[in-house]
């Protein structure tokens, strides 16, 4: 007579017992197999991090165009360009930090504010109410230096989230809220995809665009014109939004001169 279960017996039959524990062992194996292939699939969260709950105090002088920056000098340092680090500056939740620094442009400062940062970009998110005044110091003028008129392919980002307080702080899947970002006052930042170099976008004044500017090219394959310059520790990609393309199907990444520059 075949082995056969019957439900209101007390145990199994001894080979459909071990036939069933196979089974489920199997299964369970096969289970834990396909998870980890999936695991190893899956990109790597990137080297960025926002120190959440941990305050630091920062000195600085406090700029305010084409962004709000904080800039702390550097100890031993002579040469202009190289004398003050930069750290942007943006305000708790979706905000930028230009109604908290409103009063203090120019001004020596300490502040309080957690850190955010990614791939050598730096920024503090400023505790309200922390920001006072230091000892007289004179503001720095930092030289501005034209690099290249270019052309590349890429993404445009908030950096607030991008920098670290996000994963992934890119993409499709992260667009609404990145466009609630740039809404708010959040400084965008281009990312290259031949590169991954960051450029903080302004207007062709130089100048900080308008908030709504860039919300309908948010998250989208783009190729952008623009020129560079670099200042201090940044590097500024300008930009016309009315010239900006979205990137054809098939396109490759590219960084190239739009003309020499002479």
């Amino acid at each position: 007579m075949n082995d056969f279960y019957v439900g209101y017996l007390p145990k199994a039959p001894t080979e459909l017992a071990r036939f069933t524990r196979r089974v489920v062992i199997g299964l369970a194996l096969v289970t834990v197999a396909i998870a980890l292939l999936l695991l190893r699939g899956q990109n790597p969260f990137p080297p960025s991090a926002f120190e959440f709950g941990k305050a630091r105090s920062f000195e600085g002088v406090i700029q305010a165009q084409p962004y709000a920056v904080l800039l702390v000098a550097r100890p031993g340092q002579t040469a202009a360009e190289d004398r003050y680090s930069e750290y942007l500056l943006v305000a708790p939740g979706k905000h930028g930090a230009g109604d908290l620094v409103s009063g203090w442009v120019g001004k020596s400062v300490r502040l309080g504010g957690q850190l955010i940062y990614r791939d050598g970009v730096t920024m503090i998110e400023i505790e309200p109410g922390s920001i006072t005044l230091r000892e007289s110091e004179t503001p720095p003028a930092l030289p501005t230096r034209s690099v290249d008129v270019v052309t590349m392919t890429g993404e445009i980002v908030d950096s607030k989230c991008y920098l670290g307080v996000m994963n992934p702080g890119s993409g499709k899947v992260h667009r609404d809220c990145a466009s609630r970002c740039l809404s708010g006052g959040i400084p965008p930042i281009f990312i290259a995809i031949a590169t991954h170099k960051q450029f903080l976008l302004v207007g062709t004044d130089g100048k900080a665009l308008n908030r709504d500017a860039l919300r309908e090219f948010v998250a989208e394959p783009l190729i952008i014109q623009g020129e560079v310059f670099e200042r201090g520790d940044q590097h500024l990609l300008t930009v016309d939004p009315q010239l900006l393309k979205h990137q054809p199907d098939g396109l490759t990444a590219s960084r190239h001169p739009i003309q020499p520059r002479r």
